[in-house]
């Protein structure tokens, strides 16, 4: 380890760091893994958005444990010494592999919504796919290269050109802005390609700011490139802010990944909560409910095999499911199928031994919902 000048006690963030970090990562690998759970148990078929993802996630695990293994071994140095080169060394690989989580995070969402674009959409979507993975690898190339003019930034292991210190922290600079500026375009897209569908308003809204969570990454990386700004001081703090940044970068990546992950989760959180939802059944004490008509259909073999006798009751509520179920006992393969009561008001579906009663309205609005579902599937079984 080179000796410094300065003498400063800094102060570790390495706890911090490693909380932070790890944490991060946790929330990205139990959404990632329920997002491809989701798809493969409803078979909506992993593409290539999702290797995508799979890939960055790894990148974003491999990028940790270096981090991490920095300041386990000397990111924060003793009183008058500097980094050495392993410790640089490490340093260019973890910014590298943080650019290559960015761009790969984003491109994950922009093939997404290329399965739910026409064509000139796709040209724009494939310009941002290109343009961002271009500049990622640019960026690469740069942190390798030299500085002129620069002794620290002239070692064995950096590319064999160099480049002008202004023009290396503004080119680096510019990236960070072309990511933001992307994860608000990305972020606008869902809403032009939902608003038409035939749902109501209110699940359009929770649909487009499902699929627009990326907003809340691109104002966590423009507070961050602002806090960058700002510059950093050689103090006590120097390597804490260092530290504070490596989260929020991982931040961004992590981040990325678990916004993609809840359009996918969204039906199946909607699901759970119908299943646990109980149904309300029609109360005997109702006096409007008590007197009801109910059919039962029970097919007989005709020449055509399908001929059917129908059997019409009139029966007051107290007594309609226990004479439901005594005739499926007595009738061999009696069978029920959606029951009209009254003027229809009121339905009973089901087979022998398990009947559910439900007005004509819940009905109507079950099918409604079951439209609206078979909408919103469609696209989000693209996602």
């Amino acid at each position: 380890m080179k000796e410094d000048n300065k003498y400063i006690v800094y102060i570790s963030p390495e706890k911090e760091v490693n909380a932070g970090l790890w944490t991060l990562f946790a929330g990205a690998t139990v959404m990632l893994a329920l997002r491809l759970w989701v798809k493969i148990t409803r078979r909506h078929g992993v593409w290539w958005d999702d290797y995508i993802l799979l890939a960055t996630w790894m990148v974003l695990a491999a990028n940790n444990s270096l981090i991490s293994y920095e300041y386990a071994t000397g990111y924060v140095p003793p009183p008058g010494y500097k980094w050495d080169d392993r410790m640089h060394i490490l340093i260019n690989i973890t910014s590298c592999g943080t650019l290559i989580g960015q761009a790969w995070s984003k491109s994950a969402f922009a093939v997404t919504l290329l399965k739910l674009t026409t064509r000139w959409q796709q040209y724009f979507l494939w310009f941002c796919i290109i343009t961002m993975n271009l500049y990622m690898a640019s960026k690469c190339v740069v942190q390798w290269g030299k500085v002129c003019g620069e002794k620290s930034y002239n070692n064995w292991y950096r590319l064999d050109f160099c480049l002008d210190p202004k023009f290396r922290d503004d080119f680096k600079e510019g990236g960070n802005i072309y990511n933001i500026i992307m994860d608000f375009i990305f972020a606008a897209f869902p809403w032009f390609l939902t608003w038409n569908l035939p749902m109501r308003r209110r699940e359009k809204i929770g649909l487009c700011l499902a699929m627009s969570l990326g907003v809340v990454v691109a104002s966590v990386a423009a507070a961050r490139t602002a806090w960058k700004d700002e510059g950093n001081k050689r103090d006590p703090y120097y390597y804490w802010r260092n530290g504070l940044s490596n989260v929020w970068y991982s931040s961004e990546v992590a981040g990325t990944i678990i916004v993609q992950c809840v359009p996918v989760l969204r039906p199946f959180l909607r699901d759970v909560h119908q299943s646990l939802t109980p149904r309300r059944i029609p109360s005997n004490a109702d006096p409007g409910r008590r007197s009801f008509t109910w059919a039962v259909t029970n097919p007989s073999t005709g020449k055509d095999g399908s001929s059917t006798s129908t059997i019409n009751y009139n029966k007051d509520t107290t007594s309609l499911i226990s004479d439901a179920a005594s005739s499926s006992n007595t009738a061999g393969d009696l069978r029920f199928h959606n029951f009209n009561f009254g003027f229809g008001e009121t339905k009973i579906a089901g087979g022998a031994g398990n009947i559910e009663l439900r007005t004509i309205q819940e009905e109507r609005d079950m099918e409604r919902r079951d439209s609206e579902k078979q909408w919103r599937d469609g696209i989000l079984g693209k996602v």
